[in-house]
């Protein structure tokens, strides 16, 4: 794998175009492909992005990748992780996996969790690289969510 260097930054005013365009490029075919377009909505995305704190990675002064995070108690919730098509296998989603990590620690929070379709196989790939263990979700059989210790509660 060829590792690009980002530099991460919180997002700003104008971003959200072309965010919004990253996940119809990605995100939108992965639903449909996993047979549930539903799963993907625009209009939900932008009210993500409105609430969530995302950090945006950006590489020779083109946005790379995002990754959306929200706080619960005790924990920073993965939200939405996108990696531009032009930056794939350079390690982008790992970067943005290291910072959000980096803010867990810095906000003293006991845990990272995300919630990913089970048919994404590679989301759980780059989740259980950076030490994240399943847990059950019997209520959403169709997901599985993933979560990583970072301290006891």
């Amino acid at each position: 794998m060829t590792r690009v260097k980002v530099e991460i930054r919180t997002m700003r005013s104008g971003d959200e175009s072309m965010l919004v365009y990253l996940a119809e490029e990605t995100l939108h075919p992965l639903a449909a492909g996993a047979g549930h377009p539903e799963r993907y909505d625009a209009a939900d995305l932008l009210a993500l992005l409105a609430e969530a704190s995302v950090f945006v990675a950006e590489a020779g002064g083109e946005i790379a990748g995002y990754v959306a995070v929200e706080r619960a108690p005790q924990a920073l919730e993965v939200r939405c992780l996108c990696v531009n098509p032009a930056f794939e296998a350079q390690a982008v989603a790992h970067q943005l996996m290291d910072w959000v990590e980096g803010v867990a620690f810095t906000e003293q929070r006991s845990r990272l969790r995300a919630v990913v379709p089970a048919a994404d196989e590679r989301s759980q790939r780059l989740y259980r690289g950076h030490s994240f263990v399943p847990l059950p979700a019997a209520d959403r059989p169709e997901t599985i969510v993933l979560e990583k210790r970072l301290r006891a509660d």
